[in-house]
């Protein structure tokens, strides 16, 4: 009896404590306390409830772009935003209670590495170099480590220690308070380099050669927490490190498996689930890549990949340029296609089941119920895991949102592009009076930090693919050692275009759609655009007189888009067929006010119906026996598809309507592979229709010509001369200076023989003046100096050859592949910047550092500067040279 009376007695006592722990638990405030809310970025934060319909609270206005994602924690929602301004935020008022400034001037800019909180600290990385632990209450500064180089990567919580990575892979243990406790630098423990990474001449002293991909080493994505390892992503690595509580230990360098090629790939996204495998998405080169998971067990990798997310050339679909989040056997990826934007797969079986079609580069968050991201449309979208519609929310000035949301109290922070940084009420209802968005546009497309310099007049734009509209790819600004680094971005995009520059600007386009602005003095994003439906166009923009003509090519749909160079705003649109392929990056070129463009037309797939038609893989034939071109197609090209016709569109620049059109079908069928330029006020156009004309007459199609170069008035289109003699072969455009056309080609020029050549027209009637020594090949353009003429051949010498008789006077070797080789006399610029001198027989003078894993893009000079973008690692960089390197310096360097 006493003990049940002792039992019945306690039991109200128990019912009490059980009221006051819960009720002191729903008044605790909730945190998010790093990058997606856990150390994994897994992005699984099942215990977070939000309801729909949502609600604007606040949009807080900060000084520049958000690319980082906020946290929340002692009642303030904290943001680094682009330039490097930190800001506290009452999360009950949305009021400001302080900012920071970080140092590094207008050059801190494109602040990517999101914050994260321990007990009162706040830590945060900068582009600049400089890591800061803040106090949470007042922004007073605890601790300031000078990295000497950027950082790109968020740190990451676990316990009482906080991890970071810098660009150039030093990775970083600190105590809360930012004490440090060890560092270890992949690029001296695994490269096994000890110079200056970032120096040119440095790399050359070491490798007495080129760079390639073995030498690759950055660390621009974010490292993770997997189990009992710090994961870095360096270098197209993906490295285990244990801290053993003192110092580091190297578990091990973990290496994607091949496919699609074998050199280091690109890190696009990393992260990890609470089960300790490692996911990463990887690129390695021409949209090939996908999700692998890699698991650390007794001491080595255990690798698979999830299935349905590999891409490559042939197949459909588009990379990712995000890490997934994981719940479960269930993987959620975004990717910046229309129609698949946001898509679920499982571990164990190959489905893909598309939950939202928005395009994305930012990774999405798992609340219990629902996956919430932001869409490159500038909306944000809140996609129930169950099925069904996503809510959406739009943001004021469609501006894109590119970093992960956090998710706290039923509020839902969204950091976006237009410099604000939106509060969502997501507790299921609807307020009496609403909060209006912001009508105050923060401008923030203006240009902060204008070029300067003796070369900074328009007249030293390189402001087309091949630089000007004679498509010469060379020109002369001085350019001589030393060169330096400027300044260094990430991109979450692939790109196979040159750098174009104008009005103060960088711009890329990527080849899944996206236009991107920068300032070419920092490097700062202005805007960033994206049209749905773009699909491996790796075309190039056109800068001329403030606006931005692009082509953007896809399978569905093409179209050229002016645009206001200034503002990104689209000023007119028109539609073209065709597709650019390998080697069509060519813009429009301009005559007076007509834009005239060049491709051909016909039906497309990722994959063609016959073994022309492709680039590898098994044809997939249609059931009406209709020829269907390869979207990204063969570099053989013996004939092309019947419905294949070789087109020419003139518009009005100013508003986009047709002035004229040309159709050359009756001269053969082809179109893609082809090349215009203006020289002297006229019109030159080159395109191939195939070497095999025995093969084409069994085809039924037109047999006497391999191709034809024209020569054509630009207002009219009237055709002024035309030959069949002299054509390019395909992978390349034609090129025209000082009354000369030269034209090249990767194809021989017919079936009888082996050889390629590069021949020079007279540009009056197309007569020949030399035709070259026999070359492998002569790609993407013949290059044409005052002093200099060149061409690169792939996995082949360059040549140089003589102005006057064509003969190859010299050569470089290094064994390119596909490099998109610029000319600024007299040297030549390759990938990862190389810089070769024409002028001391072909010598490297300079080399790195290596940011690229592929080599089919060089860098150029514009405007007194070097700029390169890498092709497959989502980066771009700006180099000084010559005496101007030792007076503007990287944004990381010290005195």
């Amino acid at each position: 009896m006493i003990r049940a009376a002792a039992s019945c007695c306690l039991l109200p006592l128990r019912i009490c404590l059980v009221l006051i722990v819960c009720t002191t638990t729903a008044l605790q405030a909730e945190d998010w306390l790093q990058l997606k809310g856990t150390p994994t970025h897994s992005g699984n934060v099942a215990d977070r409830k939000i309801e729909t319909p949502l609600s604007i609270t606040a949009a807080i206005p900060l000084t520049d772009a958000l690319f980082t994602s906020p946290v929340v924690s002692h009642n303030k929602v904290f943001v680094i935003d682009g330039s490097g301004v930190v800001f506290a935020i009452d999360t009950k008022t949305n009021n400001v209670i302080w900012k920071f400034a970080t140092r590094g001037g207008a050059g801190n800019c494109n602040n990517v590495a999101s914050p994260a909180i321990i007990d009162e600290y706040l830590h945060v990385g900068t582009t600049a170099g400089y890591y800061y632990v803040l106090n949470v209450n007042d922004g007073t500064v605890v601790k300031e480590i000078d990295c000497q180089e950027p950082i790109f990567s968020a740190p990451a919580v676990k316990g009482d220690r906080v991890y970071f990575a810098t660009l150039g892979a030093q990775v970083y243990a600190v105590k809360p308070a930012g004490d440090v406790i060890w560092t270890w630098d992949f690029v001296k423990e695994v490269v096994d380099f000890d110079g200056n990474r970032w120096s040119g001449a440095d790399w050359l002293k070491h490798r007495k050669d080129r760079v390639t991909w073995r030498d690759h080493f950055v660390c621009s994505r974010d490292i993770c927490l997997a189990g009992n390892s710090i994961v870095v992503p360096a270098g197209g690595r993906t490295v285990f490190l244990e801290d053993t509580g003192t110092a580091p230990r190297l578990q091990v360098v973990g290496e994607i498996p091949k496919y699609a090629g074998s050199e280091y790939p690109a890190t696009f996204g990393q992260s990890a689930d609470e089960a300790g495998n490692v996911f990463v998405q990887w690129h390695r080169r021409d949209n090939a890549g996908r999700v692998e998971v890699m698991r650390l067990k007794d001491g080595k990798i255990e690798a698979d990949y999830v299935k349905g997310t590999q891409t490559s050339i042939r197949d459909p679909g588009l990379l990712s340029f995000a890490s997934v989040s994981i719940r479960g056997n269930d993987v959620y990826r975004v990717r910046p296609e229309a129609g698949l934007g946001l898509c679920r797969h499982k571990l164990d079986d190959e489905s893909t089941e598309v939950l939202c079609k928005a395009p994305s580069v930012a990774s999405p968050v798992l609340t219990e119920k629902y996956a919430i991201y932001g869409g490159l449309d500038g909306k944000l979208y809140v996609v129930p895991l169950a099925g069904g519609d996503a809510v959406t929310f739009s943001t004021a000035f469609d501006a894109p949102i590119t970093a992960s949301v956090a998710v706290a109290d039923q509020k839902i922070y969204v950091p976006c592009e237009d410099g604000y940084l939106y509060v969502l009420q997501a507790d299921g209802k609807t307020p009496t009076e609403q909060t209006p968005l912001p009508d105050q546009n923060l401008l923030v497309w203006k240009i902060r930090s204008p070029l300067t310099g003796p070369l900074a007049d328009p007249q030293f734009n390189w402001y087309t693919n091949y630089g000007d509209f004679g498509g010469t790819n060379a020109n002369e600004q001085g350019l001589k050692p030393p060169l330096r680094m400027r300044w260094a971005r990430r991109l979450e995009g692939t790109v196979k275009h040159l750098p174009v520059c104008g009005g103060g600007r960088l711009y890329t386009h990527t080849a899944e759609g996206q236009i991107i602005a920068y300032e070419q003095d920092t490097g700062r994003l202005l805007w960033r655009r994206y049209w749905p439906d773009v699909y491996l166009s790796f075309t190039s923009p056109l800068y001329i007189n403030e606006k931005l003509l692009i082509p953007q090519a896809g399978i569905k749909k093409s179209r050229m888009r002016c645009l206001d160079a200034a503002t990104g705003e689209m000023l007119w649109e028109a539609p073209f067929t065709g597709s650019p392929s390998w080697s069509r990056q060519f813009p429009p070129v301009v005559h007076g006010n007509i834009a005239i463009y060049a491709s051909g037309s016909g039906e497309y797939a990722p994959q063609g119906t016959e073994k022309a038609f492709t680039f590898g893989g098994k044809p997939v034939e249609t059931t009406d026996g209709r020829e269907v071109m390869s979207w990204i197609y063969s570099n053989d090209n013996p004939y092309y598809p019947k419905d294949h016709r070789p087109r020419i569109w003139a518009w009005d620049l100013d508003t986009g309507k047709v002035v004229w059109e040309k159709d050359f079908s009756d001269y053969g069928r082809g179109g893609n592979d082809c090349g215009i330029a203006i020289l002297d006020g006229k019109l030159y156009y080159s395109t191939f229709f195939g070497y095999a004309s025995s093969q084409r007459r069994r085809r039924g199609l037109p047999v006497e010509n391999n191709g034809i170069t024209a020569c054509l008035d630009p207002k009219t289109g009237e055709v002024i001369w035309l030959t069949n003699k002299y054509y390019v072969t395909s992978k390349c455009t034609l090129s025209a200076r000082d009354g000369r056309v030269y034209i090249g080609g990767y194809n021989r020029a017919n079936e009888s023989t082996q050889d390629r050549f590069v021949w020079c027209l007279d540009a009056k009637d197309g007569s020949l003046v030399w035709q070259s020594d026999a070359v492998t090949s002569a790609l993407n353009v013949v290059t044409v100096g005052k002093d200099y003429i060149f061409s690169n051949a792939l996995r082949g010498k360059g040549n140089v050859f003589d102005h006057k008789t064509g003969k190859v006077v010299s050569s470089i070797g290094h064994n390119y592949a596909c490099c998109r080789f610029t000319l600024s006399e007299p040297y030549v610029l390759g990938a990862n910047m190389d810089m070769i001198d024409l002028s001391d027989e072909g010598k490297l003078v300079s080399t790195g550092p290596a940011i690229d894993s592929r080599e089919c893009l060089g860098a150029v000079v514009s405007n007194g500067r070097i700029f390169y973008t890498s092709q497959a690692s989502g980066f771009i960089v700006s180099q000084t040279y010559g005496e101007a390197s030792h007076k503007l310096p990287a944004i990381w360097e010290r005195p």
